[in-house]
């Protein structure tokens, strides 16, 4: 908790579970951004009281002085150039997570030309008795997934519209949802594994199988799943339940996970999604997923070849885990990651980008 210059006490929201600072340095309209750059870098957290769009309008230019910090040699090998863009890239989440705005009770900002908040930051962190501190930054991806909630968005392959929710992983690239769209499950019952807002086990489900549960470490994608199985007219053959990875006792014919694919350390929440610290959820659900098969059951593992193409990860690093815990790879679906990233020439990274694939590999007890 900190204490406001009105006497009252702030608690801190932070997705990273970064630790409240000690205290705050308040600013204003009168801050170059420059001069910001130069408080953050020296540890301060800076307190917004200015006008809200001239906030943002600091936000944006402090990110255009980091993107041109990420910018790595060529003459660096792929890996390395991934490392030095990784350590850029939590550099700049670590300092704009610095700037601070306040957020009142009731969830409105307190400053002028503020948009409304109020809906948004309740979705995304709940009610509260006594004002918060929260990063811009992160406010303003509170408000735009206020706007995906409120419109919901259409995914290929799925009838009816997804409705995400702030911090859960939505589908905005339809690639993994086409891989999973070739399983045939007519007639059986499907375990998604990490399921963020329950796309996968609806398009299954919408394909003919006869029930899903859903599982994810995050009690606000389990919130999400379980709207978006309502809203879809599917909440009867659907169930959702908070987990590592699977549930204590179910067996299914299916089982899918769109895994994180990048064997890095996750910063947020949500980046448990996409990094996964030396591989390891990869590897226990390998190791783990037999056990959560019915007879002549199978398991969908979905994963990036970025890493392989980046040599973050070894070739044949699935196949031998699967042989290793008894399963055997017997089919291989994939094709290209699409996606802004994988077109763009100037990025230091753009030949792996470019060649990238995501695989879908059919897991079977050998």
């Amino acid at each position: 908790m900190l204490t406001l210059s009105d006497g009252r006490e702030a608690a801190f929201i932070s997705e990273s579970g970064a630790p409240a600072p000690g205290e705050v340095t308040r600013v204003d309209d009168t801050l170059s951004a420059d001069a910001a750059l130069q408080l953050l870098r020296a540890g301060d957290a800076l307190l917004w009281e200015g006008d809200y769009r001239n906030g943002t309008a600091l936000l944006a230019a402090l990110k255009r002085r980091l993107r041109r910090a990420t910018v790595t040699s060529s003459e660096y090998d792929l890996a390395e150039r991934w490392r030095a863009e990784r350590g850029a890239t939590r550099e700049m989440a670590e300092l704009l997570g610095s700037l601070l705005v306040q957020v009142e009770p009731n969830g409105s900002l307190a400053m002028r030309q503020a948009p409304e908040t109020r809906v948004a930051v309740e979705l995304a962190w709940g009610a509260a008795e006594g004002p918060r501190l929260v990063a811009l930054n992160a406010l303003q991806g509170a408000l735009s997934a206020a706007e995906w909630t409120r419109k919901g968005i259409e995914v290929k392959g799925l009838t009816g519209r997804l409705t995400p929710s702030y911090g859960v992983f939505s589908p905005t690239r339809s690639v993994y949802v086409d891989l999973v769209s070739r399983l045939d499950v007519k007639g059986r019952s499907v375990l998604d594994v990490g399921c963020g807002t329950g796309v996968l086990a609806f398009v299954l489900l919408q394909a003919g199988a006869t029930s899903a549960l859903g599982t994810d470490l995050d009690e606000r994608a389990v919130r999400c799943a379980r709207m978006n199985a309502d809203q879809l007219d599917l909440q009867s053959r659907f169930t959702a339940e908070c987990a590592d990875l699977f549930p204590a006792s179910a067996r299914v014919d299916w089982v899918v996970f769109n895994a994180p694919w990048i064997p890095e350390t996750p910063r947020t929440r949500l980046d448990r999604t996409v990094f996964d610290e030396g591989g390891r959820v990869v590897q226990r659900f390998v190791d783990g997923v037999k056990a959560h098969l019915n007879a002549n059951g199978k398991a969908a593992l979905i994963l990036s070849d970025l890493p392989e193409r980046l040599g973050l990860r070894a070739d044949d690093a699935v196949e031998e885990m699967a042989e290793a815990a008894g399963l055997v790879v017997t089919e291989i679906h994939d094709a290209p990651a699409s996606h802004r990233r994988s077109s763009d020439t100037t990025d230091p990274l753009h030949s792996a980008r470019a060649a990238e694939r995501v695989r879908l590999f059919v897991l079977e007890a050998n």
